[in-house]
């Protein structure tokens, strides 16, 4: 008798199936290569000449403020393209002719400050918006959306009378207080996108076994949003090093000065501006925000991107 697997060896229809079982059996993740066309090619070239100009229009100042920190003359424009004398005079007047450390000093405690407050105001008013369903609701959010529309200097006489009547001018905390109200409508949509995404049968759960709505916030809420709540502490935090119209207003004390009003104050007062002091002073003040920028990359993709979800 002739063996089973002799015959279906010899079988016209496995003969027939083969290739397309062959066919089945290649990776699945070779692609075909896409023919570039003419057309594909000239649009490929223009976005690279457009990223290189953009590139281009954002490095140019910065190398220019480095170059002017290090140049040995005290103008702001440079004969030649790269100076033909370095020196770190600029940096060394910076702290012998200024209290350019107070200022460091102040504008650091009022970051950390305003990054606290900011903290406190936006977790609970983007938690009850997101999870909790109670009358006017969808009128707060339309009046936080409406106020994002207008822009803070239009409202720093209302801010200054206001600090005024309450004793609080010249005082951080009155400046703290300004800076993390203005920042409540933006934060808390962004905080209020994050939290929508969390799943709610998490603290329905968590409920079930005893925990109030301050534990659900604190132990699950806090630690799931980490990427959104560092990124609005971290913008509470950078927010005095680039003001200088309303802490100019709120504070007259000297010692009080931030880096944006001691800096003006000191360098373009005197009678012939120091150029290469400003440049110098300017490269040390971004200093934190840098580091604390390129640590925290991480926990600021993932907290931009959970915003937009």
């Amino acid at each position: 008798m002739t063996d089973e697997k002799t015959i279906a060896g010899n079988d016209p229809l496995d003969a027939l199936t083969a290739p397309v079982a062959a066919e089945e059996q290649k990776p699945k993740k070779q692609k075909k290569m896409r023919k570039m066309t003419l057309g594909s090619v000239i649009g490929l070239i223009f976005t690279y000449l457009f990223l290189i100009i953009v590139a281009l229009i954002v490095v140019t100042p910065i190398i220019y403020i480095v170059l002017m920190a290090f140049n040995a003359q005290k103008s702001m424009y440079l004969p030649t393209i790269f100076p033909t004398k370095y020196s770190v005079d600029a940096f060394v007047r910076l702290f012998e002719d200024t209290d350019f450390l107070i200022w460091y000093g102040n504008t650091l405690l009022i970051g950390a400050m305003n990054a606290v407050a900011c903290l406190i105001l936006v977790l609970p008013t983007s938690y009850a918006l997101s999870r909790l369903r109670f009358k006017g609701r969808k009128n707060y959010l339309m009046i936080f959306l409406v106020l994002q529309m207008f822009p803070g200097t239009m409202v720093i006489i209302a801010d200054y009378v206001l600090l005024n009547m309450l004793n609080l001018l010249d005082s951080y905390f009155g400046l703290v207080i300004v800076y993390s109200c203005t920042a409540v409508p933006g934060s808390t949509f962004m905080m209020k996108g994050y939290f929508d995404t969390i799943p709610r049968e998490i603290e329905e759960a968590a409920m079930l076994d005893g925990a109030s709505r301050f534990q659900c916030i604190m132990r699950i809420m806090v630690p799931l949003a980490k990427p959104m709540v560092g990124l609005i502490a971290l913008f509470g935090f950078t927010t005095p090093f680039g003001d200088y119209m309303l802490s100019s207003i709120l504070l007259s004390d000297p010692d009080k000065f931030t880096l944006a009003i001691g800096i003006y104050h000191s360098i373009f007062s005197q009678k012939a501006a120091d150029y290469a002091m400003f440049a110098a002073a300017s490269l040390l003040s971004a200093l934190p925000i840098i580091i604390i920028y390129m640590s925290l990359q991480k926990i600021i993709i993932n907290g931009l991107g959970g915003a937009t979800k």
